[in-house]
């Protein structure tokens, strides 16, 4: 959506979806070009047949996308995974990202919200799941689990998806973080039972210069939970990571 030179790419988590991002995008779209990729690791047939076995995959993955779209130094947002690739990306990348947000995100310390664990193939088992990662209990939809519910009857899937959630945890940013010099913002749901509080505090800790915000009665995908508290914070944020533009 919208269009013009500063740019924001949105990067959903591993159960998350571009759709979790759209709230946001509508209300950051008259002044900013915001996009949001679908990474390749839903059920779609042939996703995985692309060779995606650990972040670094992913990040690459990105990187030859802002490539191929020509979006030039913009804003990182990422989600949970999102989050780490998007630190992978400024490590790997550094010339890549102007700014940094990161909502839930992975590299320091996450749950499984499966539990590690091969997926039962009930709808409880996949309601209570989805209960775990939102606060706000009427994002668990029939909808929603009848959709998750038909991607772990994919035996194959499940076993993708329980190989990320691995690589997920076993990836860890400490020293990335330590050499970080760009705009962050660290957006934290204050009842996040997946990536908890202090994982905030510890992210603020170890991030040179970052700001850290909360959001109240919000869960683990702030973006998608309270997407209007998320878009006011993130517009007020991004003037400072595009303030060189503007010389």
């Amino acid at each position: 959506m919208g269009s013009g030179e500063n740019c924001v790419l949105f990067l959903h988590g591993l159960f998350g979806t571009p759709e979790h991002w759209r709230c946001v995008m509508e209300r950051l779209s008259d002044d900013y070009r915001v996009v949001a990729p679908q990474l390749p690791i839903d059920p779609m047939p042939g996703r995985r047949e692309s060779g995606i076995n650990e972040i670094r995959d992913l990040s690459e993955y990105v990187a030859e996308l802002i490539e191929h779209l020509g979006l030039g130094p913009l804003v990182l947002c990422g989600n949970s995974l999102g989050g780490l690739i998007s630190i992978d990306l400024c490590a790997q990348h550094p010339s890549l990202a102007k700014g940094l947000i990161l909502a839930g995100s992975a590299g320091l310390f996450e749950r499984s919200p499966i539990g590690g664990s091969r997926p039962r193939p009930s709808r409880k088992f996949i309601r209570d799941t989805v209960s775990g990662i939102v606060h706000r209990q009427e994002l668990v939809t029939d909808e929603l689990v009848d959709d998750w519910y038909t991607s772990v009857m994919d035996r194959d899937y499940v076993r993708f998806i329980l190989r990320m959630s691995r690589a997920t945890r076993d990836r860890t940013v400490e020293k990335e973080l330590e050499h970080l010099d760009l705009p962050t913002m660290i957006v934290w749901g204050s009842e996040d039972q997946i990536t908890p509080v202090s994982t905030a505090y510890d992210f603020r800790e170890r991030i040179r210069g970052s700001r850290l915000e909360f959001i109240d009665e919000c869960g683990h995908a702030p973006n998608w939970e309270c997407p209007e508290q998320f878009a006011e914070l993130t517009a007020g944020f991004l003037p400072e990571c595009f303030a060189d533009s503007k010389k």
